[in-house]
């Protein structure tokens, strides 16, 4: 009767074993996959500050005040009053 449980149990010892190696690896997985996350977050976060960086400065670059006040400083354009027409 022993001789009929020893590979049984030897079997199950070893499927606990590969069973607890992929545990280890599956949490291995996991933390470095949240790792990954938070830095790309931070990724994203630094993007999002950039690109509303850039959106502020474009509205700022195309105002129509800063457009004429360069168009009268830098160009030397007059700003003409229409002609009556009779």
């Amino acid at each position: 009767m022993k001789n009929y449980f020893l590979p049984i149990i030897f079997f199950q010892l070893v499927i606990i074993t590969y069973l607890s190696f992929i545990l280890v690896d599956v949490r291995w997985e996991i933390r470095s996959s949240f790792k990954v996350q938070e830095a790309l977050v931070a990724q994203n976060q630094e993007l999002e500050n950039l690109y509303y960086q850039l959106l502020t400065e474009e509205f700022f670059l195309n105002s129509p005040a800063r457009i004429e006040k360069k168009a009268k400083e830098d160009l030397g354009m007059i700003k003409v009053r229409p002609k009556k027409v009779k």
